[in-house]
């Protein structure tokens, strides 16, 4: 099984990444193979609305960056994992913009999705707040990758109260719940 991983958040190796990195380690006790790529380092110029890839003019993207060179991998992929920090009650600006270059995988004229349906997808999101006042971050994900895209869904983590960068390593519920969501993936 190939796992993608995204993190969407700029503070790196903080919350989302932790409770990440312990769904991919579930996830490599069962030796499927992992790739974790940090949104925020992540050459993403962002989508331009040109609408080469919905007039098949281009096979995934017609921008030169990281992300386009992406995009034929996770449509490879059998499991795409995004995390996201809470930002302004909603996902982060690197995670909207990885989100938006998704778009290539949708088919504008009859609204459905290509190559995505009956791939699994897990999210992480992390907030300040206590977790139950962001969960509406988490059906948008879930909209996206379960409605629009008809992905299968293996999990949702929604953790909550993380304020400094390691308040998650005093919420050992959320990584067993992590680590166990990666192990149960097959």
């Amino acid at each position: 099984m190939k796992v993608m991983a995204f993190v969407g958040s700029a503070r790196k190796d903080g919350n989302t990444s932790k409770i990440v990195d312990a769904i991919c380690s579930g996830i490599k006790k069962n030796g499927h193979e992992v790739e974790t790529y940090n949104l925020a380092e992540l050459d993403n110029k962002g989508c331009r609305a040109c609408g080469l890839c919905q007039a098949n003019k281009v096979e995934y993207c017609s921008i030169n960056d990281k992300m386009t060179e992406l995009l034929p991998k996770i449509a490879d992929a059998d499991c795409i994992i995004v995390g996201t920090p809470v930002y302004m009650v909603h996902v982060s600006g690197y995670t909207k913009n990885f989100l938006d270059r998704l778009f290539t995988f949708f088919v504008e004229s009859n609204h459905t999705t290509r190559l995505l349906p009956g791939k699994k997808y897990i999210t992480v999101t992390c907030s300040g707040a206590p977790a139950e006042a962001f969960k509406n971050v988490t059906e948008y994900l879930n909209q996206i990758f379960g409605d629009y895209s008809q992905m299968v869904n293996s999990g949702n983590i929604i953790a909550g109260n993380l304020h400094s960068k390691d308040d998650i390593l005093s919420q050992q519920e959320i990584f067993n719940q992590a680590e166990e969501i990666g192990q149960k993936l097959n």
